[in-house]
């Protein structure tokens, strides 16, 4: 579950009786202490992705609905940006605001959520209170109008006007209402116009403030950090959820380990049978996978030859992060009394190793990977039908299953999105078809970045991947990938992807040393390689044309000789 930090914010939900406030101090020059809408986007995510992980009441209805990154902008009376003023809809409804300080000298960065917000038209209000000003100051001239918060929480458009006496007024108009409010002070006996500013509690002081604004900051930097690892990015637009029980992003490679088969690209589960250990230590999980690997040199054989590829509908075997001893099939035929009898297998085993309840993932993998066969006169894709293969040809797929599969090296930076399930390799191509498509839009402004050295190739086999100059420190790293999934999301929207899956990493120097003379094409989009089990790179040069930039994008298959 994503964390909760108690004390480390102040919010308060709207209810159907109102918004509550929430104390805060006198004001600093904006310039010093303002809060980017960027930063201010991220704060809203992270805080409703808590709540909602949380269980928090009252947002039920937020499930499915997504966070607009562009604010209404809020001021003070007296001219200051105030609040962010962000808005989550559901199916185009409006079910929620988050309200988050655009000043840190206010306190806790997200200040309100309301639950169930009342609609306004600030368009409205704005031409109302211009109507007014030019009405009763033919003669003025208007300096500027405002969407502001007045006398707390009321909210209403601004406009000051200058009269030909050098004098300035200001026209306020509600956006509930559209009725004018009197400027009038605040005395005993009437509330009047106040400015959050100038009349908000003293009692915590400027400093205790904004030590409050950096613990919403550090407490936004642990959720970003949770919501990472499980393939979600809070920079960008999200669908909300509860994130509590959801799986390490399946963009993330790494987070699987297989011992015999294919690799696959991108999972799927589809359920799980037995129940995880505990596992407190490093050396119990250690301890823990090793098992889990002799397991699978157990069964190995008998998987091999009755349920394995090309005899039967399971592609790989190994164990994911999380202590599961995992079975990936090819999408088809699998049904329930075929995994209780695979689960059989395996549980039997494991018992005689001493292991009760073996916990096992059964799920469906994206499988990319050819072979030349020398009864076909074509690469051979994993997966296909057998029915027209010489026995010589069966042998040499029985022999490459056999084998534990190789993944290319690389450290992973982050990884985000969701790959889809991949049903067969026309889907595949499909889907490949919309992240060229993304990527060749994108080049534009990715160019600066591979100009400035920070990345150092991009482009797309199942996900997007970017690779990160190693040199980087970590906060540069941090900086680019923000900046760039973002870039990404934005044109992957367009194309009608949401969650588009891209993995930011960096590769060794020995790696990187050949990766541009590794890169090769064909005219059918595919690449050959000359070692078996090698991967060719996916490189981006700066001055190819759209042709060369796409020709170097089609690398990347995993091509098997025999």
């Amino acid at each position: 579950m994503l964390v909760k930090k108690l004390g480390i914010r102040i919010l308060f939900l709207a209810m159907l009786t109102g918004i509550i406030l929430v104390p805060v101090v006198n004001s600093q020059e904006e310039e010093n202490y303002s809060v980017p809408v960027e930063k201010a986007f991220e704060h809203a995510n992270a805080h409703v992705i808590d709540f909602m992980s949380s269980g928090v009441p009252d947002f039920e209805n937020w499930t499915g609905a997504s966070i607009d990154p562009k604010p209404l902008e809020l001021y003070d009376i007296n001219g200051q940006k105030l609040f962010y003023e962000f808005s989550a809809y559901k199916n185009n409804t409006l079910v929620g605001k988050i309200y988050v300080g655009a000043n840190k000298t206010l306190g806790p960065s997200v200040q309100v959520i309301e639950t169930t917000p009342n609609s306004y038209s600030t368009t409205e209000a704005i031409k109302k209170s211009i109507e007014i000003a030019k009405k009763e100051y033919p003669d003025g001239e208007i300096k500027s109008t405002k969407v502001v918060e007045y006398s707390y929480p009321c909210i209403g458009a601004m406009t000051v006007v200058k009269d030909n006496t050098g004098e300035e007024h200001r026209i306020f108009v509600d956006v509930y209402s559209l009725d004018v409010v009197p400027d009038r002070p605040v005395t005993e006996t009437e509330l009047g116009v106040w400015s959050m500013y100038e009349q908000k509690l003293k009692k915590n002081g400027i400093d205790e403030n904004l030590r409050e604004w950096q613990k919403s900051d550090e407490f936004a930097k642990s959720i970003e950090k949770e919501a990472a690892n499980k393939g979600i990015c809070i920079s960008v637009p999200i669908i909300l959820d509860n994130y509590s029980n959801f799986e390490s992003s399946n963009v993330y490679h790494s987070y699987y380990h297989y011992f015999f088969g294919t690799n696959s690209y991108g999972n799927t589960v589809i359920t799980r049978y037995g129940k995880l250990p505990v596992l407190e230590t490093e050396e119990q999980k250690e301890n823990w996978n090793s098992a889990l690997e002799k397991l699978g040199s157990e069964i190995k054989d008998t998987v091999a030859s009755k349920y394995m590829y090309p005899h039967g509908e399971v592609m790989t075997c190994g164990v994911n992060a999380k202590g599961y001893f995992v079975i990936l099939f090819k999408y088809g035929n699998v049904d329930e009394p075929l995994m209780n009898e695979i689960y059989a297998l395996v549980d039997d085993s494991a018992k005689e190793m001493g292991i009760q309840d073996i916990p096992v993932e059964f799920g469906y993998g994206t499988y990319w990977e050819e072979i030349s066969l020398e009864g076909i006169n074509r690469w051979y894709w994993f997966g296909e039908s057998t029915e027209n293969l010489s026995e010589s040809d069966i042998n040499t797929l029985e022999e490459v299953m056999e084998h534990k599969p190789t993944m290319p090296l690389h450290k992973t930076i982050a990884a985000y999105g969701k790959i889809p399930l991949l049903k067969d390799q026309n889907e595949i191509y499909l889907w490949q078809e919309k992240l060229y498509a993304i990527t060749a839009h994108i080049r534009e402004k990715i160019t600066p970045y591979i100009e400035r050295g920070q990345i150092i190739t991009y482009g797309a086999r199942i996900r997007l991947e970017i690779e990160i100059n190693e040199t980087l420190s970590s906060e540069e790293e941090n900086t680019i990938v923000k900046e760039v999934y973002q870039i990404i999301d934005e044109e992957a929207r367009k194309q009608n992807v949401l969650d588009v899956p891209v993995i930011f990493m960096s590769t060794p120097e020995e790696e990187n040393n050949g990766k541009l003379n590794n890169s090769t094409n064909s005219d059918s989009g595919k690449s050959s390689s000359s070692g078996e089990g090698k991967s060719s790179a996916v490189s981006y040069i700066p001055g190819f044309g759209l042709l060369g930039g796409l020709t170097c994008l089609y690398g990347g298959w995993k091509l098997r000789r025999k």
